[in-house]
């Protein structure tokens, strides 16, 4: 298996998993998550690739086949009394409202 980040030719197969994940969610919690949806269109999934502030990694089983994604956010914190950190939070969501 290989972890790489996540290329544009790579959104069908996280389409996939995106639904997959969704599944789960409206199979247990229907009054929240919408049967059939996923949480990105395609245009917003190419934008989260293009951006080095919200890497996306896949797992490729080196034959192309993707297994798994983490959605991922670098963040730096800020503190008076410390030195800045650089922070990087993994999730299946790249808008930090979900992280």
């Amino acid at each position: 298996m290989i972890i790489r980040r996540a290329q544009e030719k790579d959104i069908p197969q996280l389409d996939k998993l995106l639904f997959q994940v969704n599944k789960v969610h409206s199979d247990g919690r229907p009054d929240l998550f919408k049967a059939g949806a996923k949480k990105y269109t395609d245009d917003e999934l190419k934008k989260i690739l293009e951006d080095d502030n919200t890497p996306v990694f896949a797992a490729d089983d080196g034959s192309g086949n993707i297994l798994g994604y983490a959605f991922c956010i670098f963040e730096t914190a800020h503190s008076g009394a410390m030195c800045d950190v650089c922070l990087l939070y993994t999730s299946d969501a790249a808008d930090e409202e979900d992280s």
